[in-house]
């Protein structure tokens, strides 16, 4: 809603000034300077779009002449406070990207799926793309989920999808979880998300269940086909926990960034995982090695760099055994590592602030990877702690419960950005001559950064 404030101005200012030409000039009516000054206004905005678009072939960043029309698509965003976000919108489709600070890409991407395989007596039963989408690339997957059999629900900073498999007598239910906790300084800066798979099995007999997360490299942008960008397969283990996925690496010449989609492994729990393939084509490769065997056929070594006009993708499949009328949960994380920030002048580097805990190298997507797997439960301790005393007022309306907690989205998706302090900075350095005056909160900015949010 913030958002469109500044270009609602804008439109009424330009509104008003074609109305005042219509009006004929006498006593009391608008001054000609100021007709004239509204005028000169939409004429410099004018040149300043056709210039921005046409020449230098970039986005605007308010485009009142090629407005992103509303599409109510949009549900609970991806991440924490003032790392970026990716939303994934209500019918699980990953629709939103806000990577680059203020910057949005509004793109369903359709290779970002989850997917499930089901495994009876050595043979696969069901095999079906939990979305409803029925795209013209990746015919090869079995798309067109019946949306009858799926509900959404979101509660910020976690969302939760039920899929009702029809005709398996089997339920999943995902979880999504973002770390945005109160008094937390540290985990709420982390670009991260947790999807947690319930799998429920009503059947009387057991079931191999898969849930296999493909993601393309980039965010459904013109600069996905630029080139260069490739993929490789991580495993990371600490304090007696295994994590292992894929990273993307998305090598533009500013703010590249790298993704990571990974799943935690245990005990009764496998994770396989795909390089490399194209999300432009058929993708029956992709199916039919899910297919044989509810795993993928995790090759090693680095997928070879793209070359111009190319797109690759990756996936990571979680696999467990689910006894007859029993219950089991898989783990998958996306994370995205963008640690260094240029804005428009590119004359300051700026450093997020998750590089303190986790590095400003470009490195740090599998310790983020691993770090929100084996902690994302404590996360959700901590929402539960801070939500439920107003959740269980009864005495408080659900539309103020609603509102509360669902529109704090926009610390996280308003633009916003959470950037380090050097230790070495002075007042002048954060606020120009006029911050002298401000050197008393040094102390406070150092510690705790800056942070900064659209229309703020």
């Amino acid at each position: 809603r913030g958002r469109g404030v500044a270009a609602a101005g804008w439109r009424v200012c330009l509104a008003h000034s074609f109305e005042e030409l219509r009006q004929p000039y006498g006593a009391g009516d608008v001054p000609l300077r100021d007709v004239l000054r509204h005028i000169g206004l939409g004429l410099r905005y004018f040149r300043w779009w056709f210039k921005k678009t046409r020449i230098e072939k970039k986005s605007a960043f308010i485009d009142l002449l090629c407005a992103v029309p509303l599409q109510q698509i949009y549900g609970c965003p991806l991440g924490g406070i003032g790392g970026g976000t990716i939303t994934r919108g209500w019918r699980g489709e990953f629709c939103r990207w806000q990577l680059n600070p203020g910057l949005y890409h509004y793109e369903t991407v359709i290779a970002n799926q989850f997917t499930v395989c089901l495994r009876c007596k050595g043979q696969t039963i069901y095999q079906q793309v939990l979305s409803v989408e029925r795209p013209s690339t990746l015919q090869g997957w079995n798309w067109g989920y019946c949306g009858h059999y799926a509900f959404y629900h979101a509660l910020y900073p976690r969302a939760w999808m039920v899929y009702e498999l029809p005709g398996q007598n089997v339920v999943l239910t995902c979880r999504q979880v973002s770390p945005v906790i109160p008094h937390d300084y540290k985990d709420s800066s982390l670009p991260v998300g947790v999807f947690i798979w319930e799998v429920e099995n009503g059947r009387d007999e057991d079931l191999e269940v898969s849930i296999m997360f493909s993601l393309q490299n980039g965010t459904g942008a013109e600069e996905d086909r630029s080139g260069g960008h490739w993929n490789e397969p991580f495993t990371l283990q600490k304090d007696g926990e295994r994590v292992a996925g894929v990273l993307l690496h998305h090598c533009t010449g500013v703010n590249p960034f790298t993704l990571a989609i990974s799943a935690r492994e245990k005990a009764g729990t496998g994770v396989t995982h795909l390089t490399a393939f194209n999300p432009t084509g058929s993708g029956r490769e992709v199916w039919q090695d899910l297919l044989q065997d509810g795993r993928l056929d995790s090759p090693t070594g680095k997928s070879s760099p793209t070359e111009k006009g190319e797109v690759t993708a990756a996936a990571v499949c979680a696999s467990c055994r689910v006894p007859a009328h029993g219950h089991k949960t898989l783990e998958l994380a996306l994370a995205w590592d963008m640690p260094c920030v240029h804005f428009g002048s590119k004359e300051k580097l700026h450093l997020r602030r998750y590089t303190r805990f986790f590095g400003s190298g470009g490195d740090a997507a599998p310790a983020l990877s691993h770090y929100a797997l084996t902690h994302y439960e404590e996360w959700e301790r901590k929402i539960e702690a801070w939500q439920n005393p107003i959740l269980e007022n009864s005495q408080l309306p659900s539309w103020y419960k609603s509102a509360l907690f669902n529109e704090l989205y926009f610390m996280t998706d308003g633009g916003t950005i959470w950037m380090e302090v050097p230790p070495d900075s002075c007042a002048e350095d954060l606020q120009g001559p006029a911050g002298a005056g401000l050197s008393h909160l040094l102390p406070v900015l150092r510690e705790y950064g800056r942070f900064a949010y659209l229309e703020g």
